[in-house]
């Protein structure tokens, strides 16, 4: 059985890595029957590198439980956390939502829309203009209509 350079734990003969602390104790390939090297696949160019490694001083190691230990179940008992009503009406109940705006009703008459363009805005035959965005060639407008951007102003 080999201790752990780093933490010192017996291991199995055959172990690859420590049991403890995961450090690689030796190549997989060196253990027999391990993993047999695949035909056609090149050696790699670069050795192992061999590093000594100290425990260090004042450390505390990593508890790892065995795999054969079996644990019980166990079922805690939970207690309801009590609900306390001020006799309100609750938000889970199903029914009828009440929201609040935050404004008032509009009972006025409303703005109408922009329905057509002024003659003014009303793009030139031959003028265009380049977008500052997509670089696109656009007739004079308030926005780019290929890509939405805000055309700059234009001296009328």
């Amino acid at each position: 059985m080999p201790a752990c350079p780093v933490c010192e734990t017996e291991n199995p003969g055959n172990a690859v890595e420590c049991a403890g602390c995961g450090k690689v104790l030796r190549n997989a390939a060196s253990i027999p029957g391990f993993a047999p090297p695949i035909e056609g696949l090149e050696p790699t160019l670069q050795e192992a590198a061999q590093i000594d490694v100290e425990p260090l001083p004042g450390l505390e190691l990593t508890a790892v439980g065995s795999r054969d230990v079996e644990i019980a179940e166990e079922h805690l008992p939970v207690e309801r956390t009590p609900h306390a009503s001020n006799g309100a009406p609750v938000n889970w109940v199903p029914g009828e939502l009440d929201l609040e705006s935050g404004r008032e009703i509009d009972v006025g008459p409303r703005t109408p829309r922009n329905a057509a363009p002024s003659d003014a805005d009303a793009p030139k035959s031959t003028e265009t203009i380049l977008c500052p965005a997509c670089l696109a060639r656009v007739f004079p407008g308030i926005r780019c209509v290929e890509c939405g951007v805000p055309l700059p102003p234009r001296d009328r």
